[in-house]
C-alpha cells in the first residue's frame, strides 16, 4: 500500500529530515527495502524488525522491541501501523526506545471525513459494496482524530502532516486500469464504504511530561542560581528579585559568569524607544549552540529537506540571528540565503522560487502587497509585534501558511515558535522558564491570565538571566495543543508594556492600518497632539482613523521602505496616559 511506489519513502523522509548520524528502526520492514535506503545515508545506522522479516532483518514484534531505552533517533512505520495488533502498545514502545525529541515517521491509511470524495476508490475495487465499520483486509482504517489522540497519549506531538488521499485514489485506479485484478486488490475489498484516505506524518517525542518538566525546572533553576552566585560578581551581591533591561545597562559586564576570553559574541543594542545608554548582551559558545539547535527544531514544520529558505532580516556576520538560523537550517538539510532586511524591489527577486521566507511582519507584509506573484509555501514572522491582520493578508496574497516566532536578543534571539497547529508558541523548555507576572505587583499569574513575561535561564550560560522582566505582555497557555503537546506554551504576545500603556500606540495602529485593503505600509509621526501618517498604496480614511483613535490623524502618500528597526511612532514616547 504505497501510493507513488518506492518514491513514497523519499517523500515521507523529506517531510522532516533525519538528524545527522541517526540511528533508525523500520518497524514492519518486510523485505527491508527502506532499511537499505536508510543505510545509504552517510553516517546512518539502520535496522528493520518484522514478524516475517527479510534477510538481514530482525524477527520481533512492534509491541516488544529488542532495543534499550533512549537508544534510537527515529522510527519508521511505513504502511505498517494499521496492521499492528496493539498500536497503542507499539507507540509506547516507540517512545521507550527513542531519545528525547526523537522522530517517528508514519505513512498509513485513515478514514476520510464525511463528504470526502471516494468515487475513484470505489471504482478501483471490483465486487459488491460493503459497509465495514473501519476494518479491512489490509488493516484498520481509523479517523485521523482517533490516531492523533493515540499519538498524544503515548507522549508524541505532531511536527508535519501531508494528506495523500488523492494519490491513493489514483494509485488504486491505476492498478485497476493496468489489469491487476487479483493480488493487489484482493486484500482491499473491505475498503468499499469505509472512505479510506492516506496520510504522511512526522511525530516528535516530547522531551518532558508535565510532571518531569516541573522537577526539571526546580532542579535546573537551583543549579543556575548556585552557578550565578559563584561565578558572577553581580549575582553574588544581588539580594534576589527581578532584574530588567536597566540592570543589563548598568551591570552587564558584572553579570557575566565567564571570562571575556570565553565570550563568542557581544550584541550592543538600545531598547525600543530608548534614548539612554545601550545594553550589551554577551554570548558564549554554548549559548549560540543552543539557539542553533532550537532554530533547527523549530523550522522543521516549515522547511523540508532540499528546500530553499530566504532569510530577510539581520546580516551574515558570525553569530547574528540570520547566521544562527542559517546554521540551524543546514542541520535539517534545508538550503538558505541571507538577503537581509527588505529594502525595496530587489527583495522580490531574492525571494523568487523560495519555499520559505523569514522576516519582520511589516516588511514581509509590504513584500506580499508589492510582489503578489511570489508563492512561498511557508512564512515565518519574527523580531517585532505581529498584527493578525498582516499575517492574514500574507496568507491570502501568497496562499501560504504563516507561522510566528517570539524571541529577544537576551534569550539568544530564539524563545518560542508556533508548531504545525499554528496556535500558541512552543517554548524552549530545556533552556528557559517563562512566567507571567502582574506588572504592578510582581505576583505570578496563572495560565490564561495576561501580564508581563518574565524569563529565567535553566542552563549555565555566559550571562544567565534570573527573573528577567522582558517588558512584553503575554500569557501562558495550558492544556493540549492541536499538535498533541500537553506542555505549557506562550500565548499571543500583545507587545511592549510601555507601548500598550499609551492611548495611541504602534501596536494598535498596526492592527487598524494593516487590515485596510490596498495598503502596502505606513509610518506614523507625532504631530503635536495628533498623528501624521505617511502611507504607501491605498490611503487610509482620515476621519475613520481619527474616530477610532480619538485623536486628529492626517494622512498623506509617502514611501515607507526601508523601515528602520522595530516599528514605533516616530518622535513620540506618549500620547496621553
Amino acid at each position: 500500500m504505497k501510493p507513488e511506489g518506492p518514491g513514497l519513502t523519499g517523500r515521507l523522509l523529506g517531510l522532516c529530515p533525519l538528524p545527522q548520524n541517526a540511528r533508525v528502526l523500520d518497524v514492519g520492514c518486510g523485505r527491508g527495502e527502506t532499511v537499505r535506503r536508510l543505510r545509504e545515508k552517510p553516517g546512518s545506522d539502520a535496522w528493520g524488525v518484522d514478524i516475517a522479516p527479510g534477510p538481514g532483518m530482525i524477527n520481533a514484534r512492534a509491541e516488544d522491541l529488542p532495543f534499550p531505552p533512549a537508544s534510537l533517533d527515529a522510527l519508521v512505520f511505513e504502511c505498517s501501523l494499521s496492521l499492528i495488533a496493539d498500536p497503542a502498545r507499539a507507540l509506547e514502545e516507540a517512545a521507550r526506545v527513542l531519545k528525547p525529541k526523537g522522530l517517528v515517521y508514519i505513512a498509513d491509511l485513515c478514514a476520510l471525513k464525511a463528504g470526502a470524495d471516494s468515487s475513484l476508490i470505489d471504482a478501483a475495487l471490483p465486487g459488491p459494496r460493503t459497509e465495514s465499520p473501519g476494518s479491512s483486509g489490509i488493516g484498520r482504517v481509523e479517523p485521523w482524530e482517533t490516531q492523533a489522540a493515540r499519538f498524544a497519549g503515548a507522549g508524541f506531538r505532531l511536527l508535519c502532516y501531508e494528506d495523500m488521499s488523492a494519490e491513493l485514489r489514483s494509485y488504486w485506479a491505476g492498478l485497476l486500469f493496468e489489469g491487476y485484478q487479483d493480488a493487489p486488490l484482493s486484500g482491499v475489498q473491505g475498503l468499499r464504504g469505509i472512505r479510506a484516505g492516506y496520510f504522511l506524518a512526522v511525530l516528535e517525542k516530547e522531551a518532558f511530561t508535565p510532571g518531569s518538566l516541573a522537577e526539571y525546572r526546580k532542579e535546573s533553576l537551583a543549579a543556575v542560581e548556585r552557578y550565578a552566585r559563584e561565578k558572577s560578581a553581580f549575582y553574588r551581591d544581588h539580594p534576589g528579585g527581578f532584574i530588567d533591561a536597566d540592570t543589563l545597562v548598568r551591570q552587564g559586564e558584572r553579570m557575566l559568569c565567564v571570562s571575556l576570553g570565553e565570550v563568542e559574541r557581544v550584541r550592543t543594542l538600545r531598547s525600543s524607544g530608548s534614548t539612554g545608554d545601550p545594553k550589551r548582551v554577551w554570548f558564549g559558545e554554548q549559548d549560540l549552540e543552543r539557539t542553533v539547535a532550537f532554530f533547527a527544531s523549530g523550522m522543521r514544520p516549515l522547511v523540508r529537506e532540499g528546500e530553499r529558505c530566504v532569510i530577510m532580516m539581520s546580516n551574515d556576520s558570525p553569530g547574528s540571528v540570520a547566521d544562527l538560523l542559517r546554521r540551524g537550517l543546514a542541520r535539517i538539510g534545508a538550503r538558505s540565503v541571507i538577503h537581509g532586511a527588505v529594502q525595496g524591489p530587489g527583495a522580490a527577486e531574492a525571494a523568487e522560487g523560495a519555499e520559505c521566507l523569514v522576516g519582520l511582519p511589516a516588511e514581509i507584509f509590504w513584500l506580499c502587497r508589492t510582489a503578489p506573484r511570489l508563492r512561498p509555501r511557508t512564512v515565518l514572522l519574527s523580531a517585532d509585534y505581529i498584527p493578525k491582520a498582516a499575517a492574514a493578508a500574507i496568507e491570502e496574497a501568497w496562499g501560504c501558511r504563516v507561522f510566528t516566532h517570539y524571541g529577544m536578543t537576551e534569550s539568544g534571539y530564539g524563545l518560542a515558535v508556533q508548531c504545525c497547529a499554528q496556535g500558541a508558541h512552543h517554548i524552549r523548555l530545556e533552556d528557559y522558564l517563562v512566567r507571567i507576572i502582574d506588572p504592578e505587583t510582581g505576583r505570578e499569574l496563572p495560565p490564561g491570565k495576561e501580564g508581563e513575561i518574565v524569563l529565567s535561564s535553566l542552563y549555565k550560560g555566559a550571562l544567565p538571566l534570573l527573573n528577567y522582566r522582558t517588558g512584553d505582555i503575554g500569557s501562558i497557555e495550558a492544556g493540549q495543543c492541536g499538535c498533541g503537546s500537553r506542555l505549557p506554551r506562550l500565548g499571543p504576545v500583545r507587545g511592549r508594556r510601555e507601548n500598550l500603556r499609551q492611548v495611541v500606540n504602534i501596536h494598535r495602529l498596526d492592527d487598524l492600518v494593516f487590515s485596510l485593503p490596498g495598503i502596502r505600509g505606513y509610518r506614523a509621526i507625532r504631530q503635536g497632539a495628533g498623528l501624521r501618517i505617511l502611507a504607501e498604496g491605498a490611503l487610509p480614511d482620515e476621519r475613520r482613523l481619527s474616530a477610532a483613535l480619538g485623536i486628529n490623524v492626517s494622512v498623506q502618500p509617502g514611501t515607507v521602505m526601508p523601515y528602520k528597526g522595530k516599528r514605533e511612532i516616530e518622535g513620540q514616547r506618549t500620547i496621553g496616559n
